[in-house]
């Protein structure tokens, strides 16, 4: 903790030494429509940077005072197809003309996940999908990776509805890294029934990349990131007010979940500022055979953002929380009355500067995060034991909570861990050398790993890695190129820890990595680019699969770890075609992912005497995926848009020749979507019809379950409706419109439970300014 707090010691003193330097050169340009008429008040940015102006009612636009290096500047306005520009800043001042065409489509502009510096879609080597503005709205659901079930090669591995895992490309879990705020999210990410700890209201834009991608994160992307990018800092370049807010209100029929949050922000002079808070109040799950007792959840998050930003770079710090009161549906043919649930709480500190020196842009981001997670076998008193259930429908998880007392006692966690983590990050952005303009980056990580109850399923740890990471990119016309690699070196020092089953002795573990990644793209024309992209990536076995010994209710296993297992490596090979226009965006995509040393869990053919669970080893093995991804929107005439698209992946252990657990069943997808500009006063009105069809998943590991095909059909209408000065956003929709019963071979309760039945949503959102 000394080192991050002299550390953020010296980047303020660097801060304020900056803020009086000189910078000569400026971006100015016009923006025109497509028959060359100015086009006002548009958004221009340059994400790298975390500036942007608006364009005055001429077109125009100035950005002052930007340091020498290579920029991708994004132009932004409601009803027309985002467009990018790479411009070389320079000794001179630089001019550009942008033309922008309407489209109804809703496609990405600049991505800033898979390189170091942000792009556009089409110059990205390796495979990225973003949600964002208003179709994040639409989507965003009871949980933060549920606005991510549509995405092309992403599925969801839930519990209930409280909990989602991202799966990409048949990989989760430890295999698949969640960054939030420009820092890895740690929680315990081990367990099947451990979801990011990120409220799902406070984001602006969610971007998922596929495929391995460890020279920029480190250990644990072998499958792909989720890098959920957070609101950011207001500043009156662009518009923001003294200031102003928004009111969130969502509602779900099918647990009677309401949920809201209300979010201020504004800006003054050179300084930002936003603070937020959420609620959410779930009961139980309805399917088409009945309701899951105890699967209703409680939630209250809230946070805060402060900083500034100028010619001279920017700087912020931000708090969040995430508190959230789960309950977990058990088999009610094994346990009818059984009430377990948890108590998950997330606190995090971040620290970010963005600061131009000679030569060189320099961005840092320190964190620290400390999470809490606490399970509850029952929630009722052995000794006056409820004759009917617990159900949310009367209680809430807190009032459940309160009976969990025995003998006047407060009941004790089943499980109770506490991790703290502390990170910093550095990279070196540096001014074009060449043709090479590129990054080179320092990472730390720090963790110490509490277990706190009787029952000991990960011993205590203290986790320690260094990283150093070089990324450069050069231009030959319509080719790029890219190529970086890295290095890792962990040390994992394990607690003297025992418990009833459970010992484990101190030691120190070390483990270290080279991963590398060549990347290229060939521009064929203005809205074509072929693709090839190689990359090897690497995980280090978690403290679970080294040490754990014992019952684990989250996967109904009795499991046995191996302190002698290896890294794993991949090497993963994507091919992509892409095309974009604004009115059709086209990606399709092959891939193979080979990885040594996969990590899995093996059954012995035994069964623990106490519990009755079966007994799985940790067990490792070369192992294979390979799939293709196909995702289509394309606007046919003004007012009518199609979509589909399909997702494919095949995972084999390659010394048995057997299928890999949890590989998501094969999927294809179509939607029509009707808009038009306005419509009895409701702006960019819009109905929406969808059908996802689902294959049954015959191929699956010894002793999984194998499930069914099935096919979904969701619609929605919403729009934006306008009261005097307030502009609010209204989405209704009905998810699974046929209530139609089935399971999906990523719901943790399939072996006796279905999905969520019928679900209409309501979703309002309406954005006000206090003080202009």
């Amino acid at each position: 903790m000394k080192i991050i707090s002299f550390i953020l010691y010296l980047l303020l003193l660097a801060i304020f030494g900056l803020m009086q330097m000189s910078f000569a050169q400026n971006l100015s340009g016009v923006i025109l429509d497509e028959t060359n008429a100015p086009l006002p008040y548009v958004n221009v940015s340059i994400p790298a940077l975390h500036r942007g102006v608006i364009a005055n009612d001429q077109g125009k636009f100035t950005i002052e005072k930007l340091r020498p290096g290579v920029y991708t500047v994004e132009f932004a306005f409601l009803g027309y197809k985002k467009e990018t520009r790479v411009v070389t800043i320079a000794s001179e001042d630089v001019s550009i003309t942008v033309t922008m065409y309407q489209t109804a489509l809703e496609l990405p502009g600049v991505i800033v996940t898979g390189k170091p510096q942000p792009t556009d879609i089409l110059s990205s080597s390796q495979s990225v999908s973003v949600v964002e503005g208003r179709e994040l709205d639409r989507l965003r659901g009871q949980n933060i990776i549920q606005a991510l079930e549509n995405t092309a090669g992403v599925s969801t591995y839930t519990t209930g509805t409280g909990v989602a895992k991202p799966v990409i490309r048949g990989l989760t879990s430890q295999r698949v890294l969640v960054v939030s705020d420009g820092a890895r999210q740690e929680g315990q990410q081990w367990g099947d029934e451990h979801a990011p700890e990120i409220d799902a209201f406070e984001i602006e834009k969610i971007e998922v990349l596929r495929g391995p991608s460890s020279v920029l994160y480190g250990s644990d992307a072998l499958g792909g990131v989720v890098n959920v990018i957070k609101h950011h800092l207001p500043s009156v370049e662009e518009g923001y007010s003294s200031l102003g807010g928004e009111l969130t209100l969502n509602g779900f029929s099918n647990n009677r979940h309401a949920a809201g949050a209300l979010s201020l922000n504004g800006a003054s002079g050179a300084i930002g500022y936003r603070g937020y808070f959420s609620l959410r109040n779930a009961g139980d799950i309805t399917t088409p055979e009945g309701k899951l007792f105890n699967s209703g959840l409680n939630e209250m998050n809230g946070g805060g953002l402060l900083g500034a930003k100028g010619a001279w770079g920017g700087a912020s710090v931000s708090y969040s929380h995430f508190g959230q009161e789960l309950q977990i549906h058990e088999d009610p043919a094994e346990h009818p009355d059984a009430t377990p649930y948890q108590d998950i709480k997330h606190d995090k500190v971040h620290f970010h500067a963005d600061l131009h020196l000679p030569g060189i842009r320099l961005e840092t981001d320190a964190s620290w995060q400390r999470n809490v997670r606490r399970e509850f076998e029952e929630a009722h008193d052995d000794a006056h034991a409820h004759t009917t259930p617990i159900s949310l429908k009367t209680y809430s998880p807190q009032e459940v909570a309160s009976t969990a007392k025995v003998a006047g006692e407060e009941a004790k966690p089943a499980l109770h861990l506490r991790l703290n983590t502390y990170s910093f990050d550095v990279k070196g952005h540096h001014e074009p050398i060449g043709l090479l303009y590129g990054t080179v980056g320092l990472s730390l990580m720090s963790q110490k790993n509490e277990t706190l109850a009787e029952e000991k399923l990960i011993p205590g740890f203290n986790l320690l890695n260094l990283a150093g990471f070089l990324y450069e990119e050069a231009r030959f016309g319509n080719v790029i190129l890219s190529a970086g690699f890295r290095y890792d070196a962990r040390s994992l020092e394990v607690e003297k820890t025992h418990g009833e089953e459970f010992h484990v002795e101190a030691q120190t573990m070390n483990y270290s990595a080279l991963t590398g990644n060549v990347g290229l793209v060939y521009r064929a024309s203005e809205p074509v680019a072929f693709t090839i992209n190689v990359g090897r990536g690497w995980r280090a076995p978690g403290a679970f699969e080294l040490f754990v010994k014992g019952v684990h209710h989250g996967t109904v296993r009795y499991e046995i770890g191996d302190p002698n297992l290896k890294n794993e490596q991949s090497l993963n090979v994507d091919l992509s075609a892409r095309y974009a226009t604004n009115r059709a965006h086209a990606e399709l995509t092959l891939f193979q992912n080979k990885i040594d040393d996969y990590i899995f869990a093996s059954p012995t053919g035994e069964r623990d005497t106490a519990s009755g669970f079966q007994k799985y080893l940790l067990k490792q093995a070369d192992a294979t995926l390979l799939g293709a991804e196909l995702d289509i929107q394309a606007q046919v005439t003004d007012w009518l848009i199609l979509t589909g698209g399909f997702d494919y992946v095949r995972g084999t252990n390659d010394k048995t020749q057997k299928p890999l657990p949890l590989i998501p069943a094969n999927r294809i997808k179509a939607g029509a979507k009707l808009t038009t500009a306005s419509m009895s006063g409701i702006l960019n009105p819009y109905f929406s019809f969808n059908v996802k069809a689902v294959s049954s998943q015959e191929r699956v590991e010894e002793f999984e379950t194998r499930t069914g095909g099935y096919t979904l059909f969701d619609i929605g209408v919403g729009g934006e409706i306008v009261v005097g000065s307030i502009r609010a956003n209204v989405d209704l929709s009905a998810e699974n419109l046929l209530d139609k019963a089935y399971t999906d071979h990523l719901n943790r309760y399939k072996t006796y439970a279905l999905n969520p039945g019928r679900n209409i949503a309501l979703k309002v959102s309406i954005p006000f300014g206090i003080i202009q």
